[in-house]
């Protein structure tokens, strides 16, 4: 039955679902700490709980402008290969059962979406996006000129 629990939310402007044994938490944050030198995607570090998290902007991963982190931002606490990252979101929806099954994406995604989307599933009359919260961690390697 937990394999069929989500967490919905609006991340980089889409509506997502997240399976819920991806997930650490969701909470509130700060302003984060600049990290000088690091790639465009990580918007910062913030400390929860005495330990530090990267703070990752999903908007930059899916090609998107950078969005200024406010006061009180809700994000998405993950563990990803034993470390701590949160993912920005522009709202937390619900944590819910959805009985439908995951699908594969059959539409057309722009670049960033295809690399983070596992699938598609629907949920209350809307198609949403099933993402791995992985795939917001690491961005591939730029082509040389």
């Amino acid at each position: 039955m937990m394999d069929k629990l989500y967490l919905v939310a609006r991340i980089a402007d889409t509506r997502v679902a997240l399976r819920s044994r991806s997930i650490h938490s969701v909470v509130t944050v700060g302003t984060p700490v600049e990290v000088p030198g690091a790639p465009s995607h990580v918007a910062g570090l913030f400390a929860l709980r005495s330990r530090v998290f990267t703070l990752i902007d999903p908007h930059v991963v899916v090609g998107l402008s950078s969005v200024p982190v406010a006061p009180g931002q809700r994000v998405v606490v993950v563990d990803v290969a034993g470390h701590g990252y949160a993912l920005l979101a522009d709202e937390i929806e619900d944590v819910c059962f959805i009985d439908a099954p995951e699908t594969r994406v059959t539409g057309k995604l722009l670049p960033g979406w295809a690399r983070v989307a596992d699938a598609m599933i629907e949920h209350q009359g809307h198609s949403l996006l099933v993402v791995d919260p992985s795939h917001f961690i690491t961005l591939p390697a730029l082509k040389a000129a």
